[in-house]
């Protein structure tokens, strides 16, 4: 059996090293800690991630790159119905366990990089990539900019709330409930935005 190129040994770890996570916090995560609980040396960590700084943003783009297929699609070619699928398998995503836990570190990372010296960036670019795709999409279906970009930041807002809704309170039930009436209030406005504007036309 060939044996795993750098890259595959360090995605390895990556996995290895969520799981870990799954009780614990960024904040007090450390190569020795890390390396008790995964059994192995510190040095094959600093071998793969160099130091914490790097370990750590390591991890959060590991659990980032979720939305790597967000980035990749043209909202332009969705319709109302793929759309609703889109953001209902998103959700659904959300609400395991181990999803849970994720977030809940990709929170704990955004809180930290509000006050780093040297900030990540992501959650904020993050948060855009659906603003603005939510955005674009609305904006196809013919709502003005100037409306599609606020309805956009509420859809945004709203979702993000309700993930850490979930985070907090580990009630998935009540939380999709509530995920459900949010995006049937969205639908009801888009209907609501283009009946007015096509009487005023």
């Amino acid at each position: 059996m060939a044996r795993p190129t750098r890259s595959e040994r360090k995605a390895e770890l990556l996995t290895a090293i969520l799981d870990y996570l799954m009780d614990k916090t960024l904040a007090e995560l450390t190569f020795r800690s890390l390396a008790e609980g995964l059994g192995m040396s510190a040095y094959v960590l600093v071998y793969h991630f160099g130091n914490r700084d790097q370990l750590i943003n390591d991890i959060v783009a590991s659990i980032e790159s979720r939305l790597d297929w967000m980035r990749s699609t043209d909202v332009r070619d969705i319709d109302r119905d793929a759309w609703r699928a889109f953001l209902l398998d998103s959700w659904q995503w959300t609400m395991a366990q181990r999803n849970r836990h994720l977030t809940r570190l990709e929170f704990e990372a955004t809180a930290q990089d509000i006050v780093a010296g040297s900030p990540r960036g992501s959650s904020q670019e993050n948060f855009r990539l659906l603003h603005h795709k939510t955005r674009d999409w609305l904006m196809v279906q013919g709502i003005a900019e100037e409306y599609a970009d606020t309805d956009a930041r509420l859809f945004t807002s709203t979702f993000y709330g309700l993930q850490f809704d979930f985070v907090v309170m580990n009630e998935p039930d009540a939380a999709t409930k509530a995920f459900e009436l949010m995006l049937a209030v969205f639908f009801n406005n888009l209907d609501t935005r283009l009946a007015n504007a096509a009487q005023g036309a």
